[in-house]
């Protein structure tokens, strides 16, 4: 057996110092020669190096002429994103599988009021959008160091620690209970603040999943989207143009002599909303109260969905995402459709209508899992929620109807009516801004607004959520969803996560 580095990520600084043609492409091209070459894979890789150009030309055949695909995540490129606001990082993370993401944290590291102004508002409405996001701001500065009081208040053993520490003239940075304090104050105070409060990451993804992100970001609703989207392709076209290739039209027909499909992208989206929205209007005011076509558990925000009819979750989950009904509503309108074979045909056709042989099937067709659940979460929570990819998780747009989580700290230091108030103008601002900027109103809301969200999980998934998200460390509000979750799970099936729980809980659950 031999094991040799083929390569590893370096920064780019110390890529400019290479040869000029240095590219992961080579990478790919060799290893994709692997299948039917005889040679050993350290030549091929030699081969690939020396010749980049037929690298590029054997990349395009393989991964696009005959489909594979897979070949591409051999490569792998770093980016750092500065300046994107919450509501367009919710875009860039949906990409689960071949990616990795380190965000700017809300809740160790003091926020000063940046924000991202939409491109898409007018010159008025952006001084209108600034004031509000003054206001938002202004809670968390006026705030916070009343919420740090109260932790230090009702954590007497850890701010007895963090005392102790600091006479040890152990730094600030280091003082690991001082900063757990300070932390949970953080993050309540950010509540109040706006989705377009500005983020920074850094961003790991293999060739297939940035080429996929390019051309599903290209047709956003959000100009910051489609900026990103651009910007992507910008800096990558040059290093790898043979494994992005399906993000640029012009080189895909010079390559292929056929035009790219780009139908998918473009369409779905806004038809499955059309689609949806004429169903609702033919059924809604039709449907029967009586009888719901699937049984459902709850506990609080959270419900258990217990159905294994594989074409009525698909749908449910595909009217669920492009409306605002409930997921029952949703389950009855799926169930009216599909009892007619001939309009659950109809259905189905419809929702593949753009899809090429290029493109994966739209993600409500992973809503098939063994547990599937509606949660309401603040976007606080589904911040940490969308950070567990491996399981399908389809988000509604925000809803203000649906409230907003208040943290019992804000509670307790008497700032409840305050931040009320700030949610209450946002809302107003949002509900002026929808009809003349659609998506882009989201900016106006807070981390403590509310959307509906599907998601679906086999049992090791959620034992690896309840895990994480029930421990003593975990932030409260997903910690609340993670623990009505595993209620939940336990309800229907009690042998199989009779070990779910926090980590810090492990070893006394299992005596």
């Amino acid at each position: 057996m031999k094991v040799t580095i083929a390569g590893f990520n370096i920064d780019k600084n110390l890529i400019d110092k290479l040869p000029e043609e240095t590219t992961p492409e080579t990478i790919s091209a060799a290893y994709a020669r692997i299948s039917r070459d005889p040679r050993d894979v350290p030549e091929l890789r030699a081969e690939a190096r020396d010749q980049v150009k037929k690298a590029r030309r054997s990349n395009q055949a393989i991964v696009f002429g005959m489909s594979h695909h897979s070949v591409a995540e051999h490569a792998y490129f770093n980016f750092d994103i500065l300046q994107i606001s919450r509501l367009a990082l919710e875009e860039l993370e949906a990409r689960r599988i071949g990616a990795a993401y380190t965000e700017k944290s809300q809740r160790y590291i003091t926020l000063k009021g940046d924000f991202i102004t939409p491109t898409e508002f007018s010159q008025q409405d952006k001084e209108t959008f600034k004031k509000l996001i003054e206001l938002q701001n202004n809670f968390y500065l006026n705030n916070l160091d009343k919420l740090t009081q109260y932790q230090y208040e009702v954590n007497p053993i850890l701010a007895e620690k963090s005392r102790a520490a600091s006479q040890k003239v152990i730094s600030d940075k280091m003082n690991r209970h001082k900063n757990t304090l300070e932390g949970w104050a953080k993050e309540d105070a950010r509540y109040a603040l706006s989705l377009a409060t500005q983020a920074q990451l850094g961003l790991s993804f293999n060739a297939r999943t940035l080429e996929h992100s390019i051309r599903t970001m290209r047709h956003s609703e959000l100009a910051e989207t489609r900026e990103l989207s651009q910007k992507l392709f910008n800096v990558t076209k040059e290093v790898a143009p043979s494994l992005i290739i399906l993000t640029d039209p012009e080189e895909f027909k010079k390559a292929f002599k056929i035009e790219l499909q780009d139908d998918h992208f473009k369409y779905t989206k806004q038809n499955l909303k059309k689609m949806v929205a004429l169903i609702i209007e033919n059924t809604h005011g039709n449907l029967s109260d009586d009888h719901i076509p699937i049984k459902i558990i709850s506990e609080s925000n959270e419900k258990l969905i217990l159905e294994h009819d594989v074409d009525k979750n698909i749908a449910a989950a595909i009217i669920h995402r492009n409306s605002q009904l409930s997921i029952e509503e949703s389950f009855q309108i799926a169930a009216q459709i599909l009892s007619n074979k001939a309009n659950g045909k109809e259905f189905f056709d419809e929702v593949l209508k753009y899809i090429s042989a290029f493109d994966s099937l739209p993600r409500e067709f992973e809503f098939t899992g063994d547990l599937k659940y509606e949660l309401v979460v603040s976007a606080s929570n589904y911040a940490q929620l969308k950070r567990h990819r491996l399981m399908t998780i389809l988000a509604q747009d925000y809803d203000p109807s649906l409230g907003i989580t208040v943290p019992p700290s804000i509670k307790a230091i008497c700032a409840e009516d305050e931040l009320l108030d700030v949610c209450r103008r946002s809302e107003e601002l949002y509900f002026e801004f929808l009809p003349r900027y659609g998506k882009a109103a989201e900016y106006c809301l807070t981390n403590a607004h509310r959307r509906r969200v599907l998601i679906a999980a086999n049992p090791r998934e959620l034992y690896h959520i309840s895990r994480l998200r029930e421990d003593e460390h975990a932030q409260w509000d997903i910690k609340e969803t993670a623990g009505n979750i595993m209620k939940l799970a336990k309800k229907v099936a009690p042998n199989s996560f009779i070990l779910v729980g926090g980590k810090d809980q492990f070893e006394k659950m299992k005596k």
